[in-house]
């Protein structure tokens, strides 16, 4: 079994909203929701993402950037928004996807999520994780810069 369908497979079987797996190991699991699990591996070890391959529930504009912005190689989802597509594409990440939608939709459902409002309009993967950092310190004040002990 490949790492893409060994993540997939333990996405869905441990109900883990997010799997990277580098060479057959697994590197994180994470039952978080949004794209902290993504966000916390950049942190904390980001030299680690190139070449990996990760599962996550959801897939947008945002965490296609990240995954762009640190090489990820390869990504399997649940949940893909075409803006995550075309970045997916631009930067030739291999991908697979279950459902396919135009936008990311908010927890409550009610409009876009906010990372995927974020980077509407930036196509930089540099600058999107800065604004991600910013976001995530002014607005839900969770300081993503240092790493937690």
């Amino acid at each position: 079994m490949n790492d893409l369908e060994k993540a997939k497979n333990l996405l869905k079987n441990k109900q883990y909203t997010f799997v990277a797996l580098t060479n057959g190991k697994i590197i994180k699991t994470s039952h978080k929701k949004g794209i902290m699990p993504l966000l916390e591996i950049i942190r904390d070890n980001q030299d680690i993402l190139e070449e990996t391959v990760i599962a996550d529930k959801v897939i947008g504009k945002a965490a296609a950037l990240l995954a762009a912005g640190y090489k990820v190689k390869q990504i399997y989802t649940e949940l893909l928004s075409q803006k995550a597509k075309e970045v997916l594409d631009h930067y030739s990440i291999f991908y697979q996807y279950e459902k396919y939608v135009a936008y990311i939709q908010n927890r409550s459902k009610t409009g876009q999520c906010p990372m995927e409002k974020l980077t509407q309009s930036i196509n930089d993967p540099k600058i999107a994780y800065s604004c991600i950092l910013q976001y995530y310190k002014e607005v839900l004040k969770v300081d993503l810069s240092t790493k937690e002990n």
